[in-house]
């Protein structure tokens, strides 16, 4: 594979000189500002990769979210916002639009313009079993409804109230599409079935360069769960303003265990993705080198959960077997023999 071009050089030394920077300090093109702690170390792996740098990422999240009436009003300052919300801005080929807030417009899907988080996690979400009362409602910022809560009425507009879940998604720019192909076969390899190339302007145009998204939508996943109505003859919202539940405390604990789940799948997918693309790339994975402590291989992993199984088991059946009366005779799989 022919070397990188010296263009491409020198916006990857440029990116590279942002992400050496302080976690508390570093800001990167996506409207989050900063990369995800989640998936910081493969943010470093992939470039140390010749001919690829990441441009922005999510490491996965879940969120809350209000969606908007349809009118474009202020983003709210204090919303979370991060890859996922981004657009392309292919004439610059670069990843992330800023609002003159520095933040993003954005709507999820189903939403109806601008609208405001009301809770946002890149980890999954610990779930208190000993909590009382409606702890996730609190949580999520909702207030439990009533049997009215999703009614419309002829002078209010209804919005709805959205839980996600959304998997990892990376923008790796490539220095030509020979150096982007491993990115999008070891994607695709690993599970991220929806990824591609989103800018080719560099068949055209040589200071231009590929950029491949990694992403998935099988693991995302979207429920309904509250609603807010607005009226038209009462005073304008404000912040003291609340969206209503249309579930259960119950309901929203299962959403939240599903979540929680998807999030490990998202991992294993995200350390396919990292084995897969150093084999294309290198042929060799220790060639490039990682500073993530404590990565398994799946494989490895499985066989050693089972010798630990099986070294349990053993002393397990030892322990019994010491605590009977020495002159009991024992078959050999630690039975006692009758008579």
């Amino acid at each position: 594979m022919a070397a990188p071009g010296r263009g491409f050089e020198v916006r990857k030394q440029k990116i590279l000189r942002d992400l050496s920077v302080p976690d508390e300090e570093y800001t990167d093109l996506s409207p989050k500002g900063s990369v995800d702690a989640g998936i910081r170390d493969l943010i470093h792996d992939i470039n140390q990769i010749p001919g690829l740098v990441t441009t922005s990422s999510c490491a996965g999240r879940i969120s809350v979210f209000l969606e908007g009436d349809g009118k474009r009003a202020e983003v709210n300052k204090s919303a979370s916002f991060n890859e996922h919300d981004n657009k392309i801005m292919e004439a610059e080929g670069q990843v992330g639009e800023r609002s003159k807030l520095g933040q993003s417009q954005f709507a999820p899907t189903g939403g109806k313009g601008s609208g405001k988080w009301l809770f946002v996690s890149h980890e999954p979400v610990k779930i208190d079993l000993n909590c009382e009362g409606n702890y996730l409602h609190r949580l999520f910022n909702l207030v439990p409804g009533d049997d009215k809560s999703g009614i419309l009425s002829p002078s209010g507009s209804l919005r709805l109230v959205r839980f996600h879940f959304e998997p990892m998604i990376l923008h790796i720019m490539a220095s030509s599409l020979k150096h982007a192909q491993p990115v999008l076969a070891a994607a695709t390899a690993a599970g991220f079935r929806e990824s591609g190339i989103q800018s080719l302007r560099c068949l055209n145009d040589t200071e231009a360069y590929p950029i491949v998204a990694v992403r998935s939508s099988g693991l995302a996943l979207e429920s309904i769960i509250g609603s807010h109505q607005r009226h038209t003859l009462v005073r304008e919202e404000t912040e003291e303003d609340t969206a209503k539940s249309v579930v259960s405390e119950d309901y929203l604990r299962m959403l939240l265990a599903l979540a929680n789940e998807r999030f490990k799948t998202n991992a294993n997918r995200r350390e396919r993705f990292w084995a897969k693309l150093k084999e294309l790339c290198t042929g060799r994975p220790e060639d490039v080198p990682s500073k993530r402590a404590g990565w398994e291989d799946p494989e490895v992993r499985r066989q050693r959960k089972r010798e630990e199984g099986l070294r349990r088991s053993i002393a397990a059946r030892e322990a019994q077997s010491a605590q009977r009366d020495p002159d009991t005779p024992i078959d050999t799989v630690g039975q006692v023999k009758k008579g």
